[in-house]
């Protein structure tokens, strides 16, 4: 039994010796560190470069954009959509399934696989996957733009406010809208409502039948209006994020 347990003791004592003697040779494998080429960032500007007006564009490889979410789906408003901004532009984002992504996020997002295009003018990233898109901080809103409607009918519309939160003063719904809901709650239908301003200049303002305020009463004074501003063909449209920011609550004019 003692040889028994003296041999069992230098074989420990061998592998011991073993396994400290490779230690101190040893790399361990650390998982690899997960860069970004700068070569693959582009910004919103860079991609209206990349597919100009009336064409189309798919990404095969990766390629990066940043933004700050502006409008999100929580409202019922749009649908596997969301608007991000980023310095200079905005965009609209066409999602592939609806998401839990909220304004205010900062997002990356690879556009592996998605397709750059124009909707009814309005361009747009399409059919983007869900898992190409990682939130990366929250809480970062942006403030609007203060603009005029005339302003919103300039040349220089599609690359300085397409897709943007704006902020117009001195507006009000004209007088016969004023009976009228948002939407068509009951149908689900969206509507068209006309705004306007004081010197006569006008824009619609598009409710999806969907929204969750489609049912309310438009706002009946005047004051200002912030929302999303959008394209379809020639018209201008503005998209409520959600009713505390139609202040019209002053007096007509």
């Amino acid at each position: 039994m003692k040889k028994n347990n003296k041999y069992i003791a230098l074989l420990l004592s061998a592998l011991v010796a073993a396994l400290s003697f490779g230690c101190d040779d040893m790399e361990l494998d650390t998982p690899p560190i997960k860069t970004i080429d700068e070569n693959a960032v582009l910004t919103i500007a860079d991609l209206r470069e990349i597919c100009p007006a009336g064409s189309q564009h798919t990404f095969v490889g990766d390629s990066i954009v940043f933004g700050v979410v502006t409008m999100d789906e929580s409202s019922g408003n749009i649908y596997k959509k969301l608007y991000i901004q980023d310095v200079e532009q905005a965009v609209e984002l066409r999602l592939t399934a609806s998401s839990r992504i909220r304004e205010g996020d900062s997002i990356r997002v690879n556009l592996k696989g998605s397709t750059l295009g124009y909707y009814n003018l309005l361009f747009q990233v399409d059919s983007l996957d869900l898992d190409n898109v990682v939130v990366q901080a929250s809480g970062l809103n942006k403030e609007p733009v203060l603009v005029t409607i005339a302003e919103l009918e300039g040349m220089n519309f599609s690359t300085e406010y397409q897709s943007k939160l704006v902020r117009i003063e001195n507006v009000q719904f004209k007088s016969g809208e004023l009976d009228k809901t948002y939407a068509d709650a009951a149908n689900q239908t969206d509507k068209s409502r006309t705004l306007q301003d004081s010197v006569g200049d006008e824009i619609i303002v598009r409710t999806s039948g969907f929204a969750s305020f489609a049912g309310t009463q438009v706002a009946q004074g005047s004051g200002t209006i912030t929302a999303i501003v959008t394209q379809y063909y020639e018209t201008r449209q503005l998209v409520i994020r959600r009713l505390s920011e139609v202040e019209l609550d002053e007096e007509r004019f």
